[in-house]
């Protein structure tokens, strides 16, 4: 058999000059994986579930550190050039596709992998251990899910990175499989809606560094920060020196749409408040008010009047003069893109909804009778148009002017789409943020979770997918081989305060104390979520809370 080697400054790959297998990968001279093997696939959007496998080699050429494969699948329809190559970052891999009809999503997948854990910047951060049941695989896409574009494979001394340096806002995919007591990995690439392209081309890069998992981050990291223009969060132009001081996040819930009654009316806000401020001083808390409009969180999206089951403008206005007077500062939960189909709105706006590289409407939508067939909620509005940047900065601009609030929380602002028609939804979601920054700059606009695209907008955001680890989310429920790791707080902490998430337990839930652990862990800033009035406040978790809260750095 014979091979061909490429090396890089601290990574070196042999391949078969007859296949796509991957002989040996060395970090730093020293072997870490034996017979792994590259396989490719494309898949299109009229046939995403029938994969068109790239697995006939025409020619393969060799220069020095480099190999080109000329590859096409069985009928010849898709055509590849990929490359492998030495570069200052690693060996650099590069793909040319010439196809048939418009490729929706090129697979690049590396198998055989000897890891003892994998690391991957999603949901929060999380560790794949090798004990990763067998024929299990997990699926992130970049960047709602997985938020930085690389993956971490540690072996016992040393590491690789799987990355690219992509400043566009295409998609991504990301696969982790266990595969024959060995681990793999599928880097995918979507192309750009409209799908009319009959060509289609990506690149990333395969690197090693030592055993210190940060070593690692930091090679995406340093690459993150100068690319995006990020810059610390007490720098930022919108995160105000109050933001610095909070330790603690108290959440109270309000209007509710499936009783008469609310979880707490402001009247009983003022007494949590009260309470609350014997326990903690109120300078260093955020006080969060989900579910303070309409009918609750999301009702009549997006108008946001104070709930008259909680009380009514009047008493709204009383509980914020109070909580101010006390030292909180005061955010109010909106989201940041919804309208309902019943707003007297929507069908003014419901030209402007997201529609997907699939060219489907996209909204919010539950499944409520049990069929696994989801009911629609309400719509996405893509953030892209001016028309709804204009619109949400005068809904929002009334309730602060009226009510001098402190902060706005936008919820979805994690959301990321393919558009087909319209604006680039992600250029748009940032250019959304901003502007409302701009228009309010003594507010505090905060989001849910957050990715490398859309951090240089978000000085504080709630952390999202820690519910993965202890139920289910979209992934499996909790296995002891994927827990919390704290590569996203690490990569995003420098530029964004984490805060705990809207839907966080309450002490006396059963899933309270992993939670809780793992937020330690991540360093978010703690919260306590009541989500009625009959929920405990003074509780030993609580105070144990607080005290986590005021070792954290502001």
């Amino acid at each position: 058999m014979n091979t061909h080697t490429i090396k890089g400054k601290n990574i070196a790959l042999t391949f078969d000059e007859a296949s796509l297998s991957v002989e040996k990968i060395f970090s730093d001279s020293t072997k870490v994986c034996s017979n792994a093997s590259q396989k490719i696939c494309i898949r299109t959007s009229d046939a995403v579930f029938e994969p068109v496998l790239i697995n006939k080699i025409n020619k393969v050429t060799l220069e020095e550190n480099t190999i080109t494969y000329s590859l096409q699948d069985e009928k010849g329809d898709y055509k590849i050039n990929l490359i492998a190559a030495t570069s200052s970052k690693g060996i650099k891999f590069s793909v040319k596709c010439r196809s048939k009809k418009p490729v929706w999503l090129f697979e690049w997948k590396l198998e055989g992998l000897d890891f003892e854990k994998v690391i991957v910047p999603s949901l929060g951060g999380q560790e794949i251990s090798k004990e990763m049941t067998e024929g299990s695989t997990l699926s992130y896409k970049y960047p709602f899910w997985w938020n930085s574009q690389f993956v971490l494979g540690m072996f016992k001394r040393s590491g690789l990175i799987l990355r690219s340096e992509d400043s566009s806002t295409s998609l991504k995919l990301l696969r982790v499989s266990k595969e024959e007591e060995k681990f793999s990995l599928v880097f995918g690439f979507e192309a750009k809606a409209p799908l009319k392209k009959k060509e289609f081309q990506a690149e990333w890069f395969l690197d090693s560094f030592g055993k210190d998992w940060k070593e690692g981050a930091d090679i995406h990291r340093f690459w993150m920060e100068k690319t995006f223009n990020l810059v610390p969060y007490k720098k930022h132009t919108h995160f105000p020196k109050w933001g610095s001081e909070i330790n603690f996040v108290l959440e109270l819930w309000g209007a509710r749409r499936d009783k008469e009654m609310p979880q707490h009316s402001f009247a009983q806000m003022r007494d949590r408040i009260d309470e609350f401020a014997k326990l903690h001083n109120p300078k260093n808390t955020l006080l969060y008010i989900p579910g303070f409009a309409e009918h609750g969180i999301d009702s009549n999206a997006p108008s946001y009047n104070p709930s008259k089951q909680c009380g009514g403008e009047g008493e709204f206005a009383l509980l914020v003069k109070h909580a101010h007077k006390l030292g909180y500062k005061v955010m109010i939960h909106t989201n940041v893109l919804a309208m309902t189909f019943t707003h007297p709105m929507y069908e003014k706006f419901k030209k402007y909804q997201v529609i997907d590289v699939f060219d489907r409407k996209q909204g919010w939508a539950m499944d409520m009778d049990g069929d696994w067939l989801t009911e629609p909620y309400f719509a996405y509005m893509n953030p892209g148009f001016k028309e709804w940047g204009n619109y949400m900065s005068k809904v929002l601009g009334e309730l602060i002017e009226k009510y001098k609030l402190d902060g706005v929380f936008l919820d979805q602002t994690l959301l990321a789409f393919n558009i087909s028609k319209g604006p680039d939804f992600i250029e748009g979601m940032v250019n959304h943020i901003q502007k409302l920054q701009s228009s309010y700059p003594k507010v505090l606009f905060a989001g849910e979770g957050l990715h490398e695209l859309n951090v240089r907008a978000l000085p504080m955001a709630q952390i999202h997918g820690i519910d993965s680890i202890a139920e289910v989310h979209g992934m499996e429920g909790q296995i002891n081989w994927r827990k919390a790791h704290p590569i996203s707080s690490y990569l995003f902490g420098k530029y964004t305060r984490y805060t705990a998430h809207l839907l966080t337990k309450h002490p006396s839930h059963p899933m309270f104390a992993l939670q809780e652990k793992s937020y330690a862990k991540l360093n978010v800033i703690p919260a306590l979520c009541l989500y009625n009035n009959n929920q405990s406040l003074n509780m030993p978790d609580v105070k144990k809370m607080i005290q986590r809260g005021k070792k954290l750095k502001g």
